[in-house]
C-alpha cells in the first residue's frame, strides 16, 4: 500500500510540472553567488575567459572583471559547442543535462582552468572513469566550495579544477564488488 501510495505522489508531481509554466528567472544564478565563486579564482590580467553559458542575464560575463572574456549563450546565437578558440578559463553554471559534455569540451579548450557551480547531482558524476579522464586532459580538482542558494534546492559546490598536480581527490578503477585479495593482502580484480 505504502508503494502504490508513493507512486502516486510522484504522478501527481510530475503532472503538477508539467501543467505550470516555468519561471525562467529561477535557473538564473544570483548575482551574489556569482562574485563569490569568481573571488575564488585568480585570473591573470592577460587571460581570456569563457562563459560557457551565459543565460540571457549574462551574470557571470557581466561580473568577470578582466578585458579578454567572451561568452556563449545558444539563445543568443552563440552555441558552446560549436566554439573554435581556445582560451584559459571556461567558466559558469551549465545546465544539468548538459554538464558533462560541457566539461568534456571545457577541458579541451581551456589552457589553465575550469570552474563550475553544480549540484549534487554533478559531483556524483565524478567516477573514477572520468576522473581519470580529467586527469588525461591536464586537469586536476583544485578546490570545492560548499554554497547554499536556498531560491534553488540548498547545496551547491562551486568545483575548480586546474593543470596544478595534487592528491585532493584519489580514486580507484577497481570495482570492489568484484575483487579479491592476494596472498599479499592486496585486492586484484578478478575481471579478466
Amino acid at each position: 500500500m505504502a508503494k502504490q501510495n508513493k507512486k502516486g505522489i510522484k504522478s501527481k508531481m510530475i503532472l503538477e510540472r508539467a501543467n505550470t509554466k516555468p519561471d525562467v528567472e529561477f535557473h538564473y544564478t544570483p548575482e551574489e553567488l556569482v562574485k563569490y565563486c569568481l573571488s575564488l579564482l585568480n585570473f591573470e590580467k592577460e587571460d581570456v575567459v569563457l562563459d560557457v553559458g551565459a543565460g540571457k542575464n549574462m551574470v557571470w560575463y557581466n561580473n568577470i572583471k578582466i578585458a579578454k572574456k567572451d561568452f556563449c549563450e545558444i539563445e543568443l546565437g552563440k552555441d558552446f559547442f560549436e566554439y573554435k578558440e581556445d582560451v584559459d578559463w571556461c567558466i559558469g553554471n551549465p545546465p544539468f543535462k548538459f554538464l558533462w559534455k560541457m566539461m568534456e569540451k571545457s577541458f579541451e579548450i581551456s589552457n589553465k582552468g575550469v570552474a563550475f557551480l553544480m549540484a549534487i547531482d554533478g559531483i556524483n558524476r565524478f567516477t573514477p572513469k572520468r576522473l581519470e579522464y580529467i586527469k588525461s586532459k591536464g586537469f586536476y580538482i583544485n578546490k570545492i566550495a560548499i554554497v547554499n542558494c536556498k531560491k534553488w534546492f540548498g547545496r551547491y559546490f562551486f568545483v575548480i579544477f586546474t593543470k596544478k598536480p595534487n592528491n585532493f581527490f584519489e580514486w580507484s578503477l577497481l570495482n570492489y564488488g568484484d575483487t579479491k585479495l592476494n596472498s599479499e593482502g592486496k585486492f586484484f580484480s578478478s575481471q579478466p
